[in-house]
């Protein structure tokens, strides 16, 4: 098959990546390619929803993954359509425009995985000193990855949180001055809180599980601080020291914080 060929063959594919029923739009299977997009779009509005209303487990997959299902299964309808019918070559106008639109609904349309992706970038940062080792050396490259705890949709001003760090995250926040720091989680909203000789202690109860976001356990104390229940407790550690404490809005956590590679 020549390169000309596999292109113009190829091209179906992508544009259904980019907007799900597009190609077989492009293959004149209109009414086809509408229904495609209308149960994709269905499925991006109970994506959304998802997040916003708790379900249990059998119905987030009945009504997330059976769409998911049924576009893998548009793909083999796709290459029906692809063997049915003689495309247009790759770099024709008609391909071209199909393509920008392509590109143009993923970055633009709030229905786009990229868009989404754009609103839900992690970031990136540079360990700047030997705080989180053992796990972490200094100049190790790190990332935050928001969607761990909070998602940005389409139609909501804020962050909408979706669930709270565990205990001994690792995660990174905005302080009050605007500045973005790491920590380690101690304490939940409306706990308690003592660390005493590397025991961390919640409303009189010693925490048993483990320390593990440092590769080391956790020494160090802290004074009794209470947390209130719109806020955790961030820790400042330091070689698996607690150096100190302080207590963190909700709405200022960004994400998990892990090596990049």
């Amino acid at each position: 098959m020549s390169n000309r060929r596999f292109g113009s063959r190829f091209i179906p594919y992508l544009l259904h990546l980019l907007l799900p029923g597009l190609g077989h739009v492009l293959a004149k299977e209109y009414v086809f390619g509408l229904f495609v997009f209308l149960v994709t779009l269905l499925a991006v509005v109970l994506f959304f929803v998802s997040f916003l209303v708790a379900m249990p487990p059998l119905a987030e997959f009945v009504l997330l993954g059976l769409p998911v299902i049924f576009y893998v299964f548009t793909f083999f309808d796709l290459a029906r359509a692809i063997r049915k019918r003689c495309f247009t070559p790759i770099w024709s106008r008609r391909a071209v425009i199909f393509l920008i639109i392509g590109l143009a609904y993923q970055v633009l349309a709030p229905s786009g995985a990229v868009n989404f992706l754009i609103r839900n970038h992690p970031d990136i940062f540079i360990l700047a000193d030997t705080r989180f080792a053992p796990r972490y050396a200094e100049g190790e490259i790190m990332i935050t990855n928001p969607l761990a705890y909070k998602v940005r949709l389409a139609f909501v001003d804020k962050p909408f949180l979706t669930k709270l760090p565990d205990r001994y995250d690792l995660i990174r926040v905005t302080d009050s001055r605007g500045q973005s720091r790491s920590g380690l989680v101690l304490g939940f909203p409306g706990e308690s809180v003592e660390v005493i000789d590397g025991v961390v202690i919640a409303n009189g109860e010693p925490v048993l599980e483990p320390t593990t976001a440092l590769g080391t356990e956790l020494r160090g104390d802290c004074p009794l601080t209470y947390v209130d229940e719109f806020s955790i407790l961030l820790a400042n550690v330091r070689l698996g020291t607690v150096v100190d404490v302080t207590v963190v809005p909700l709405a200022n956590i960004d994400g998990e914080v892990s090596a990049l590679f």
